[in-house]
């Protein structure tokens, strides 16, 4: 063991030396003793005539319209219409901090290198003919994950919600059936049957509340199961929606009635009938929170909870509305007909941009945040690409369902579609619906449960009132000016609050129960209104007898004198003499 590890004494010398040899070389002293480094090793700044030109320079360009896409209004904000030398100075900071984070955040996007792209075919072959076991056998491992298939034929047809992150989803079979789950890792959160018919379902803010509509009203349960609320307000309620940025559960009635309800407060906040009879199409603008409904006679209509009238009403079809759909960016809507046409609709303009011939048996419609859609015909499948422009000549990609396809939705940041049909639920791969790189600032589908909390408080801390619900989502930054002039119009030519000093009066506090808040605000008000009307001597009259402090003089009652004989109450039936 010790011939092991020993060693001569000449071996440390060469390594002492060894070490010393290697720092003389490293670090040289100066005349004065002061260490410097040796020209191999120098220090070389920016100015040094030996530097290299960098090849990564400091700052990069970035393209106007990357710019542009992220501007959110500070290229329309000029500190010189400040007053105050103050403010101007506060301004311009502002205006500064605001172009630094509008430049660093268009400046994070060099690093997005993932792209988004469709399938191609060589020889002119059709895409159409690609399979979804093609599509399976030829991605890797955890994309193939995403293709599955729920059988659960005596329960359906089934409506599905995802969530904002696109992480959970929620299927309701129309027989009862009610199951929530992890997609991604097939973990079930709940899973019940509540043994009467389910119209729709829709998740709230997160995950663990969601909204069914059953036969008669609407529940509310958690991720558990358990029910929470019977809103029995929402009446035979066909269509649900949930705008999350306002907390507002959206219901359509079988009585034509469009509901709203705040569900922070759990109040009503609105309700009125439509008069275009059952609503059972309907969908959201993500841009302005504004309800699509389609209607019988062909006519879709725009509503908020600001006004009981539609605020645009359109003529999309000659028949029956079937199925609506509206992009992420509020440009375009499409809109499916009972006479068997696919229509696109620029809502900027409020205008038929594109139609297209389908089959008779076209039904709901879905659109993913590539502006693929995806259309329901019969038990079948079909999706298209760059409808909006107009090029479409034929389906993307086609499936076939085991039975007729009774709701479609994309999942958010995923190239999948979720399909709930009559004989359960298919989770399906397009290619290139998805977007390429995702916004984890606005939705994260990996959230840990601290991060879904922390997101759940600053959802409300920044909540916005519906009252605020209009066409033009710009609105709210803009000053009404019109009615700021007309009000203070009508504020000056009032008669009440005209160029007048103001009125100060503090009544005399009185005693045995007379001196309440609510008789002092009665006097206060009576002298105000009598010195506006000019009654002076009244006023005079109800000063003296309020603000006096000293108690006023009880008249005196006039003495008998001893010498006048007392009066008796018969006295004056007596005869006088």
């Amino acid at each position: 063991m010790t011939e092991r590890f020993s060693f001569k004494a000449e071996d440390v010398g060469d390594v002492k030396q060894e070490a010393m040899s290697w720092a003389d070389r490293k670090l040289i002293k100066n005349e004065d003793g002061k260490p410097s480094f040796p020209k191999k090793f120098a220090r070389r700044g920016p100015n040094s005539r030996e530097s290299a030109p960098d090849p990564f320079p400091e700052t990069l360009p970035i393209g106007d319209a990357s710019l542009a896409r992220h501007d959110a209004g500070a290229s329309n904000f000029d500190p010189t219409q400040m007053r105050s030398n103050l403010t101007k100075k506060r301004a311009e900071i502002t205006k500064m901090n605001f172009e630094a984070r509008l430049t660093q955040t268009a400046r994070a996007e060099i690093l997005n290198k993932e792209e988004g792209g469709f399938l191609e075919t060589d020889d002119d072959a059709f895409t159409r003919n690609i399979s979804q076991r093609q599509i399976v056998d030829s991605v890797d491992m955890a994309s193939a994950s995403k293709h599955f298939d729920l059988h659960l034929e005596q329960f359906g047809p089934y409506k599905i919600d995802y969530t904002d992150n696109g992480r959970h989803l929620l299927i309701g079979g129309k027989r009862g059936h009610i199951a929530a789950f992890d997609w991604h890792t097939k973990h079930l959160h709940t899973e019940n049957n509540v043994m009467e018919a389910v119209r729709d379902v829709k998740f709230l803010h997160t995950h663990n509340m969601m909204a069914v509509s059953q036969k008669n009203y609407t529940y509310i349960y958690d991720n558990v199961g358990t029910e929470l609320h019977c809103l029995k307000n929402f009446h035979q309620v066909l269509q649900l929606e949930f705008l999350s940025k306002h907390f507002l559960l959206v219901g359509g009635g079988r009585n034509s009635f469009l509901r709203y309800l705040d569900v922070s407060v759990g109040q009503l906040v609105t309700e009125f009938p439509t008069r275009q009879g059952p609503l059972d199409v309907m969908c959201q603008n993500p841009t302005n929170a504004i309800i699509h409904t389609g209607h019988s006679d062909g006519t879709v209509s725009l509503w908020s909870p600001n006004s009981k009238e539609p605020l645009v009403r359109m003529l999309t079809h000659n028949g029956i509305v079937r199925g609506l759909a509206v992009d992420n960016t509020g440009h375009y809507m499409v809109s499916t007909g009972g006479e068997g046409k696919c229509k696109i609709w620029d809502l900027r303009m409020y205008k038929q941009i594109a139609a297209y011939r389908m089959p008779s048996l076209i039904g709901r419609v879905a659109i993913s945040d590539t502006r693929t859609v995806a259309c329901a015909v019969g038990n079948t499948v079909q999706t298209f690409k760059d409808m909006h422009l107009g090029l479409t000549r034929e389906p993307y990609l086609v499936h076939r369902c085991a039975g007729v396809v009774s709701d479609l939705r994309f999942v958010p940041f995923e190239d999948v579609l979720g399909v709930g049909h009559s004989a359960g639920f298919t989770s399906l791969l397009i290619p290139g619906s998805g977007q390429a790189n995702v916004d984890l600032m606005r939705a994260n589908p990996y959230e840990t449960s601290k991060q879904r909390k922390e997101r759940e408080v600053k959802q409300l801390l920044e909540k916005i009132p519906c009252e605020m619900i209009t066409l033009d989502p710009d609105d709210i930054a803009r000053v009404d000016t019109e009615t700021l002039e007309r009000k203070e119009d009508e504020r000056k030519k009032s008669l009440l609050l005209g160029n007048r000093p103001p009125i100060k009066f503090t009544p005399r506090h009185r005693m045995k129960g007379r001196g309440s808040a609510l008789n002092k605000e009665r006097r206060r008000e009576t002298v105000t209104q009598m010195k506006r009307r000019g009654r002076n001597d009244e006023i005079k009259q109800i000063e003296n007898e309020y603000l006096t402090d000293e108690p006023r003089e009880k008249p005196k009652k006039a003495k008998q004198d001893d010498a006048t004989p007392s009066q008796h109450v018969l006295d004056r039936f007596r005869v006088k003499s």
